[in-house]
């Protein structure tokens, strides 16, 4: 039973910490804003539409932040000292495998551009 529940914690809050900390405050709005231009492109929106959508993205972003906040801080109150330094280390782990496999596909971009 305790393999299962700390699997089943596992798959909810690494994704969470992935997409929380990809790589700073920058990447976030470089993504939104990639992501909006991508929407008025394909899509035609008007000015007030890109405005409209940019301020959805913020909003659901900051839930986003804060429901992973208040989902750490409820796991470090049910999971032993123990289990909290494992998964500690899992979510180092994890966030290093994704920083590297991020470095690979820049650095496969620039080549393919010619950089």
């Amino acid at each position: 039973m305790n393999v299962k529940l700390i699997s089943m914690i596992i798959a909810l809050v690494l994704p969470l910490s992935v997409a929380a900390y990809p790589g700073g405050k920058g990447d976030h709005e470089q993504y939104r804003a990639k992501k909006i231009e991508r929407l008025n492109k394909e899509l035609g929106l008007s000015e007030d539409q890109k405005v409209k959508v940019e301020a959805l993205f913020k909003e659901q972003g900051e839930k986003h932040r804060a429901l992973h906040q208040e989902t750490r801080s409820q796991l470090q109150t049910i999971l032993t000292p123990e289990q909290n330094t494992k998964l500690e280390e899992m979510k180092q782990h994890r966030h290093e495998k994704w920083r590297e496999k991020h470095q690979h596909k820049k650095h496969d971009e620039s080549k393919s551009s010619g950089y």
